[in-house]
């Protein structure tokens, strides 16, 4: 497995810790390699921060193995919880916290009450 090109393809979907734009383009050094274990080294190059990524690679028999050994669903097996918050409920919340003063524990609880 070609892990840097593997880190390369999902780089764009992070940020820098520090400058906060995207590591589509960064720098991928890789430092270390025993078996299915990586430590690689990311430099963003707006930045040039540099960090270190340690990665185990398994086998999706292993993942599940050790999902199921653990009680943890698989991400292609989880439903979402709830819908997403829509633009309206939040504005709706941001009127509700403007008029209160006071700790928001009191304001959850004058909500349960209604």
């Amino acid at each position: 497995m070609d892990i840097l090109a593997f880190l390369r393809e999902r780089a764009g979907a992070f940020r820098c810790p520090r400058c906060k734009r995207s590591l589509a383009d960064c720098k991928l050094t890789q430092l270390d390699h025993a078996g299915q274990k990586y430590t690689v080294e990311v430099t963003c190059r707006s930045c040039e921060l540099a960090f270190l990524v340690a990665l185990e690679v398994a086998s999706n028999d292993e993942a599940e193995t050790d999902a199921e050994e653990h009680g943890l669903e698989t991400a292609a097996s989880a439903e979402p919880e709830a819908d997403p918050i829509s633009n309206d409920e939040l504005l709706e919340l941001h009127q509700v916290l403007s008029g209160h003063s006071g700790p928001l524990t009191a304001l959850l609880k004058e909500r349960a009450n209604d």
